[in-house]
């Protein structure tokens, strides 16, 4: 164990005494907070405002709460994954400059220095993603919008977890294949312009096409942002569409349901597979599954790792 100790310590210090490192892993973040402070917050509450005009028994003041509450759901998705990806770039630096051939060379055995290299941006991953969500609920709160309950809290921090470890494992197994700093920062890039996408936070799963919206399926992320963002919703969604009725909605009749789903499936809060609706026990089987299956190959391939 000591060991183990010391490789995630000193990955943990390198990544946390780079300001740069740290500030590009909440770069989403903050930029989404100074957006939405800025416009994109009344700009989002007004379009869904007008979207629901005729619509009787909705709460409109409740709309900025719900708005905000779905977006911040997808930004801490988007830290699950940045956090730890970053994280990783200490650990293809070793390769890359034969560090890591010296660890191997020495009296630490590879599962032990396997489970260090890996530990470190679980470890990071969960703790600076669990700040972010208090952060994010503050900023909820300022826009006029409620704390999560004790029950939410502790739901959304067990997914930060899960969610975490599964991107960890994940992103672990392609830190071992890549072993070129250049060739991972380059990965790094792509990942960073793409995974505002993959968790539904830069643009609803809604105005995907549908054969588009089924390789979602095969995405744990997506499946991760979107429990998050079920959970960061549900008393925002209560307090919006609690109180409609089954009604005539632009000369189509339209339950109370049937009027809040259209938010709910064109904002992620659910996915659906063509007509099967992924349950939320089925997504959090995908997420961990997809974590244990990842990290089990992650330890194979470290075990056979090879020196340059």
């Amino acid at each position: 164990m000591r060991e183990i100790g010391i490789v995630t310590k000193r990955m943990m210090k390198l990544y946390l005494r780079n300001p740069l490192s740290v500030l590009f892993s909440f770069v989403y973040m903050l930029m989404f907070l100074v957006l939405i402070s800025l416009f994109l917050g009344d700009y989002l509450a007004q379009g869904m405002t007008e979207v629901y005009a005729e619509v009787t028994g909705m709460n409109f003041s409740s709309i900025r709460w719900l708005v905000d509450s779905t977006a911040m759901a997808g930004i801490l998705m988007i830290n699950c994954i940045l956090i730890p990806l970053n994280v990783l770039t200490i650990m293809v630096e070793d390769s890359s400059t034969n560090r890591l051939d010296s660890f191997l060379a020495g009296s630490i055995s590879r599962s032990k220095l396997a489970a260090g290299y890996w530990l470190a941006p679980f470890l990071v991953g969960t703790v600076l993603n669990t700040l972010c969500l208090f952060i994010s609920e503050g900023f909820i709160v300022i826009n006029g919008g409620k704390w999560l309950s004790a029950q939410a809290t502790f739901q959304m921090i067990s997914l930060i977890i899960i969610n975490t470890f599964s991107t960890t494992s994940i992103l672990f197994v392609v830190a071992i294949l890549i072993k070129k700093a250049q060739i991972y920062s380059t990965f790094t890039g792509i990942m960073s312009a793409f995974v505002g996408f993959i968790t539904g936070a830069f643009l609803p799963i809604g105005m995907f096409p549908a054969n588009i919206q089924k390789l979602f399926a095969l995405i744990p992320a997506h499946h991760g942002a979107t429990m998050m963002r079920k959970i960061m919703t549900k008393d925002a969604l209560s307090s919006t569409f609690g109180n409609v009725v089954d009604q005539s909605v632009k000369g189509s009749f339209m339950t109370a349901q049937e009027i809040e789903q259209i938010y709910v499936a064109e904002n992620g809060i659910i996915y659906m597979f063509g007509t099967i609706r992924f349950t939320f026990p089925m997504m959090l089987t995908v997420v961990i599954g997809s974590g244990i299956l990842f990290f089990v190959i992650s330890c194979m391939l470290m075990m056979k790792y090879r020196k340059r």
